[in-house]
């Protein structure tokens, strides 16, 4: 085509990536696919047709969109195969842009089949399926067995142990009331069956008025605390007391799930009555679509993505209770089932969450969203990424590789917990949105928690509570400086490593590394002299750089004149190379088990051993392969370490905040190393 970008719609965006491009483009949008455009001379980096997009999707709280593509699709763009070549394995590509919006509507006008991703509902693009009464018999003759099972195994309490004589008969009845009652009872006996030892419908089903009585076997402690949690319930969903629909504002419904969930997740009994009361208030309301169901289906959805009953058989009765209702695909109620019963098996086989969830998290899910989050980078990039309640750090992680590009088969990556000045790794199966709890319950209760106290000192910001991706371990295997993502990464992290005096540096160096990085940055060296501070800034630590000698940096940047920035970048990495200990991870403890030593030390801890240096020094005074470590034992402020033999043992004992992280490291480490054996 002699005009390619004839017919299309330039909008300025900000690539959010890693690439061998400029990272501001225009994403161009025309009516057989999508292109991305270099602003100076038009040239088209990639292209695809809409069909080959798997999805797009708009980022609830940032200016970003997100493009998917399709595994298996065709590149259109075969020019400049030196380059193309680096994002033909990409699937997915992030913008920053204020014009998301305009950006999503212009895409469904062109290919109407995107908007079921664009606008978050999934269920449009399902063939639904017809059920039929034959299935709607069967489903619901699944639930009444799964409630004569309980009945059978007597977990649910006699209903005649509610009420007594007088209640029930200390009230006049018109002859108009007579006649309603009688007509409730025939249709009760008609629609749900007759009562199965003394069990009724009205037992199992949607009551907007409060239960004296708890629905199953519980001591008198626990009966009060239920009681309660079902008045709870009723509040939750906008009834009072007497039945009567109440109004109250949406700020107040979290703490009321919060309460809920803490009083019920610490005692499996309360759980399982928990939800035994949310499967009663979720069964044959009259008005299904009402506020008051879908906020009863909002709060069961919540705990089926928290925490599963501990029974089988109640695990078996809200499947079936899932299933039967999920079959409605007409009503509102249908897609809270659909969701519900997707949380449950999500959440099924997962890590038990020790934190009710945080507010984020409650608003995600009755909302029937995914949970989202901000995850930052070590060049100060950030990344909204959607995920579920259930997802445990390695799923998020996952997600965060197929965002940015990196290759699937990259290894030694690993998610942090940033919280003041310290960071913790976590490990693979921790749930994310446990850590998202965890943190507003320290925001609100600073005083709790010994992580809290073991890393925030002081009063407590909310800006100081964020996630981290960035490489945990540095192995050889894990290496991979062919691929440009992770080569970018790592030089970003090199130099988080340098400004934050993790890597020992003398002046000469410090003066090479500031001229490569002029290089990098600002190209050759003109004839005026540049002040380097700022360029010295961005790799040096802070106190080497007001006294940093700008002759000897713009002589030594004069010589590098022709080098490419990619020439630069891996000369300057080639620099860093030149210790031994460049790969390793650099903990600042203290030590008071030899006077030989200075009290305070570096502990280096990289794939061949841990190692004790002097502090800010190349000095190293011991070394310990994985080998002879016996054991250790960490502690809220200290670090117990065994070496030697089991005959001949020798303890180090180290001071440090950062002890349970320490031993993290020197725990997967170690299997590494037996595993390369």
């Amino acid at each position: 085509m002699q005009y390619p970008l004839y017919g299309t719609t330039m909008y300025a965006v900000t690539y959010k990536g890693y690439w061998n491009f400029v990272n501001n483009i225009y994403l161009a949008v025309h009516c057989d696919g999508i292109m991305f455009v270099q602003p100076e001379d038009k040239f088209i980096i990639h292209q695809f047709k809409y069909i080959d997009i798997e999805s797009i999707m708009l980022d609830p709280s940032d200016s970003f969109i997100t493009i998917s593509l399709n595994r298996n699709m065709h590149q259109l763009n075969k020019n400049f195969s030196d380059k193309i070549s680096l994002i033909d394995t990409q699937k997915c590509f992030v913008f920053e842009t204020t014009q998301k919006n305009e950006i999503g509507s212009l895409i469904i006008s062109y290919f109407p089949a995107l908007s079921n991703w664009i606008l978050n509902i999934a269920e449009c693009s399902k063939k639904i399926k017809r059920t039929t009464n034959e299935d709607r018999l069967r489903l619901y003759q699944n639930v009444v067995t799964c409630r004569r099972q309980l009945v059978d195994m007597n977990l649910v309490k006699k209903p005649q142990e509610l009420g007594g004589f007088l209640k029930n008969t200390l009230r006049r009845l018109s002859k108009h009331r007579i006649e309603k009652l009688r007509t409730e009872q025939g249709a009760s006996l008609q629609d749900h069956g007759e009562t199965y030892k003394g069990f009724s419908h009205s037992f199992w089903a949607f009551s907007k008025l409060q239960i004296p009585f708890c629905l199953s076997t519980l001591c008198d402690q626990d009966e009060g605390v239920m009681v309660q949690i079902f008045y709870s319930i009723l509040t939750y969903s906008g009834l009072g007391t007497s039945g009567e629909t109440i109004k109250r504002a949406e700020d107040e419904h979290i703490p009321i799930v919060q309460s809920i969930l803490e009083k019920c997740m610490k005692k499996e009994s309360l759980l399982n009555e928990l939800y035994l009361q949310l499967i009663k208030q979720t069964t044959d309301h009259p008005d299904v679509n009402s506020r008051i169901n879908l906020k009863n289906w909002a709060l069961l959805s919540v705990v089926c993505s928290i925490i599963l009953p501990s029974l089988k058989s109640i695990r078996k009765y809200l499947i079936a209770h899932l299933k039967r209702c999920a079959s409605d695909y007409l009503s509102e109620e249908g897609k809270y089932a659909r969701f519900a019963e997707n949380c449950f098996f999500r959440t099924q086989g997962t890590r038990r969450r020790q934190w009710t969830p945080c507010t984020d998290e409650i608003l995600c899910t009755t909302n029937r969203r995914p949970c989202y989050s901000k995850f930052y980078f070590m060049d100060g990039r950030y990344y909204s990424i959607e995920f579920q309640p259930s997802s445990s750090a390695n799923d998020v992680m996952e997600i965060i590789k197929k965002t940015i590009g990196l290759q699937d088969n990259s290894k030694g990556y690993a998610i942090y917990e940033v919280i003041g000045n310290s960071e913790r790794s976590l490990l693979s199966e921790e749930n994310v949105c446990d850590v998202m709890a965890k943190w507003e319950k320290y925001q609100t209760t600073p005083q709790q928690g010994t992580f809290n106290q073991q890393y925030i000192p002081g009063s407590v910001r909310q800006n100081q509570y964020m996630f981290l991706f960035k490489k945990h371990l540095f192995v050889d295997n894990y290496m991979n400086l062919d691929d440009t993502v992770e080569k970018e990464l790592l030089y970003h992290q090199v130099l988080h490593s340098l400004r934050s005096e993790r890597y020992p540096i003398t002046e000469m160096e410090a003066i090479m590394l500031t001229a490569l990085q002029g290089q990098l940055e600002l190209g050759d060296c003109c004839e005026i002299l540049n002040d380097y501070r700022a360029i010295a800034g961005h790799c040096l630590p802070p106190r080497f750089v007001p006294n940093i000698p700008h002759d000897a940096v713009a002589m030594h940047h004069q010589s590098l004149k022709g080098m490419l920035p990619a020439e630069a970048k891996k000369a300057f990495l080639n620099l860093i190379h030149s210790w031994p200990l460049h790969r390793a991870t650099i903990f600042d403890v203290m030590q008071s088990f030899t006077s030989n030593w200075p009290r305070l030390l570096w502990l280096a801890i990289d794939q061949k051993g841990i190692h004790l240096l002097e502090h800010r020094s190349r000095n190293i005074l011991c070394t310990h392969d994985y080998d002879s470590i016996i054991s250790f034992s960490p502690n809220l402020n200290s670090l117990m370490i065994f070496t030697g033999t089991e005959k001949k043992q020798s303890k180090v004992i180290l001071s440090t905040s950062q002890a349970f992280h320490i031993a993290t490291l020197i725990r997967e480490y170690s299997a590494v190393s037996k595993a390369t054996k």
